[in-house]
This record gives structure tokens, sequence and C-alpha cells, in this order.
């Protein structure tokens, strides 16, 4: 797996590439300090990246810019963005950019950890205690399940789906090779878009839809 962190602080660029080669995954590294050098590292790679950490403050530019002009570009190329900040509005700029999530740089290590195996297993991380901040339109309580449904991601659709058979996170964790921690950050996003607050609301809403 090749990833390329680009930020222009060293410190935290090494601290990044330290915590993913101490880890279960098998990565190779790939650093960039600025919008320009991570420009012609995602145009021209050695290798083809499967995941890119971008700051959101670079010197020569905002990583908002570099994440609009990647997603044109690599559409298929998961993006996580880093912030100095905890701001829901960047947050919700970020995903309608298209971006896997949003990380603030204050996260602690194991919770940064499940939040980047998370985002590679195809899932959305945004922290819980910003996600109810956020300015989020589309999924509001007047949105249809079937629309909510097409706002989940692939991975979380397959959570939804063992949430309503009533399964525990660990075995749901278990028939789809994921941790608990990356299940339990499924099921906060899952919650937040269709609206509910435990998983007896949420199965209570599906027979409901389903009997009408």
């Amino acid at each position: 797996m090749h990833i390329l962190i680009i930020d222009d602080q060293d410190c935290y660029r090494e601290f990044l590439t330290g915590l993913l080669q101490s880890s279960d995954l098998n990565v190779s590294i790939t650093e960039a300090a600025t919008i320009k050098v991570a420009r012609a590292k995602i145009k021209a790679p050695q290798q083809p990246y499967d995941f890119v950490l971008l700051d959101h403050i670079l010197p020569d530019g905002e990583g908002l810019d570099l994440l609009k002009e990647a997603r044109n570009h690599y559409p298929e190329l998961p993006i996580a963005m880093l912030s100095a900040t905890e701001d829901p509005q960047l947050a919700w700029q970020c995903l309608e950019l298209g971006a896997s999530g949003f990380v603030p740089k204050s996260t602690i290590l194991a919770v940064l950890l499940s939040a980047i195996q998370l985002m590679l297993a195809g899932g959305r991380y945004i922290p819980p205690h910003i996600l109810p901040h956020m300015p989020m339109p589309k999924y509001t309580a007047n949105t249809s399940a079937n629309n909510k449904h097409e706002q989940l991601t692939p991975r979380q659709l397959e959570v939804l789906e063992l949430l309503y058979s009533g399964l525990s996170n660990k075995t749901i964790a278990h028939r789809l090779k994921i941790s608990e921690a990356t299940v339990k950050a499924h099921i906060t996003a899952i919650f937040k878009l269709m609206g509910v607050s435990s998983r007896t609301k949420l199965i209570a809403q599906h027979n409901t839809t389903n009997q009408q």
C-alpha cells in the first residue's frame, strides 16, 4: 500500500510515517511539503497511491484547492484532510469536495490510526464531537430513506445491513474483517445520516419505512 503524506511540518510528517510503518498496515510512504511538490508526485507517482493525507494549510496554498483538483482528475483516490483546527464548517467543506475524512492534528494516537484504517476500508471519518455541529443540509430528517442510503459509502451500507440484522459490533467486525473501532466509526456516521441516536430507533425507522 502506497500512501502520500502532504504536510509542511517535518516533525508531523515523521510522526505519521512512524505511526503507519509501526502499524499492521504494509505501507510505503512518500512525502511532500508543498502543493507544488505534491501536485508533481500525484501526477507522476513512482507507484500508484492508495491513500493521501493532505494538510489544510501549506506554504504555497490551501489543501482544499489541491483536494478539489485531485478529485477532478483522480476521483477514485481516497484523500483525507488534516487540520490544526476542529472547525465543523471546514469539515463539511472537505466532505462536499469529496474527501474521505477530516482529521484534526490533535487526534490521539489510537483514534488517528483507527480513523486511517476506516478510510482505507472505504469509510468516511469525522470526529464524533464535530459531527453534531456540522451544517449538513442534505441529511435532514425530511430526506427519504432511499436518498439517505445513497449518501452512504459501500462499506457503510454493509454495516447498515448487518445492523438491521441485529448483529453486535464484534460480530460485524468479524464478518467484514475490520476492527470494532472501525465499526463504531461507521455506526456513528450512519446514525448521524439517518437522524437516529440508537440501534433501536434505527431498526424501528427501517421497519416503519418497509411497512409504508
